[in-house]
């Protein structure tokens, strides 16, 4: 039975169709996933309804696209595309979330002033329709100037919004489970993986694993979130060259297995 707190993301089988998806969630019994809104307007909004309808399926992550901090003149599209996102989560459940777009040259505070003017509209949009709108930093420099669970605090701060904690973004970071438990009141969705040190894959996404393969301490960052009060669930996201040697279909079903037993083991 899958542990009540567990959720798995799209991610985890990104190359697949929904359809594809939803036969492997029905045989492993998942019921909390993470959209990613391109898929689901591939597969059709309607018909993603009504099969999370049909086997009492929620969502607990809507992933849409990012701002160009750039480009002002494009940000009243991407606020379309961010409050529809945030629509489609009023409707299946879970917080709407983006990386917050890539530098320009500009220091730190200015692309921070950007990201606020460019996602305010979406706050007020998102708060309306009681639905998280988070953030979710990123070691991807095309998708983010913000690269640390710290500085994502501080922009989430600043703009109104919550946060995304991806263990596979933040384990390098310096004393990562006192910054989780300082931000936990902040965090809208815990997602987690393993990783290997020191493989030329790293920094994440590239060297992520399944739960259990690698050499990060999960338990220590999950409690860390616990104990800062969060009380969310857990969303598997493992992406990258190991997951798609190993094959998305099994190393999705070991991680769902491992993710799995831990969550017995850590959570009362």
């Amino acid at each position: 039975m899958i542990h009540e707190r567990l959720a798995v993301s799209e991610m985890c089988t990104y190359p697949w169709p929904f359809a594809d998806e939803l036969v492997l969630w029905d045989d492993l019994g998942v019921r909390q996933v993470g959209l990613i809104t391109v898929k689901v307007a591939q597969h059709g909004r309607d018909a993603v309804r009504d099969a999370f309808r049909e086997r009492d399926i929620v969502a607990t992550t809507v992933i849409t696209g990012n701002f160009d901090l750039s480009d002002p003149d494009t940000w009243d599209s991407t606020r379309a595309a961010v409050n529809d996102a945030v629509d489609l989560a009023a409707e299946l459940g879970g917080c709407t979330y983006l990386t917050p777009g890539r530098r320009d040259g500009r220091s730190f505070d200015e692309l921070t002033k950007a990201f606020a003017d460019a996602i305010a509209p979406c706050t007020t949009y998102a708060a309306s329709r009681g639905v998280p709108l988070a953030i979710e930093p990123s070691l991807r420099t095309d998708q983010s100037f913000v690269h640390t669970l710290r500085d994502a605090a501080d922009v989430a701060e600043r703009s109104g919004v919550s946060l995304i904690a991806d263990i596979g973004n933040c384990w390098t970071e310096r004393d990562v489970e006192d910054t989780v438990r300082r931000v936990a009141p902040s965090i809208a969705v815990v997602q987690i993986s393993d990783a290997v040190w020191g493989t030329p894959q790293q920094p994440s996404p590239g060297g992520r694993c399944v739960p259990g393969d690698g050499d990060l301490a999960l338990d220590r960052f999950i409690r860390a979130a616990l104990d800062g009060g969060y009380s969310g669930v857990f969303e598997l996201e493992m992406v990258g060259p190991m997951i798609e040697a190993e094959g998305h279909e099994p190393a999705l079903r070991r991680g769902v297995e491992r993710a799995n037993a831990m969550l017995e083991e850590v959570l009362p």
